[in-house]
């Protein structure tokens, strides 16, 4: 199991010199990670590293979905700590269309209805 701290560091490499990248991908290989936390770190790679990292990790890059439709396949029973890496997901993914789309705003809370979500 990953925290959130861990997620977020771990995230931080996959986004900076190629050398980060590859550190990251062998720290990852090493915690034996499920598909769910994969695949946020795939969804929040853009392109060739995204594929590279499908590739590595052996993940259906054609999976990671629009979020509506990643969210409802997205199994209710996730551990707490899965959910909180979804929703940082979410989050670091979200901010930049609202911050983009209004100059003023410069944070928001997003919290996931992971139970009366329906598609």
């Amino acid at each position: 199991m990953i925290k959130l701290e861990e997620y977020i560091k771990l995230r931080e490499l996959l986004h900076a010199s190629d050398e980060d990248y590859t550190v990251a991908c062998e720290n990852i290989k090493n915690l034996k990670l499920n598909n769910i936390v994969l695949m946020m770190f795939a969804k929040s790679l853009m392109f060739g590293r995204r594929q590279d990292f499908c590739e590595k990790f052996k993940l259906d890059s054609y999976a990671i979905k629009e979020w509506n439709d990643m969210f409802k396949n997205l199994k209710k029973s996730l551990h707490h700590t899965e959910r909180d890496i979804v929703e940082y997901e979410v989050h670091e993914q979200m901010l930049p269309v609202f911050k983009n789309t209004w100059s003023f705003i410069s944070n928001v809370d997003i919290k996931l209805n992971w139970n009366g979500h329906t598609g």
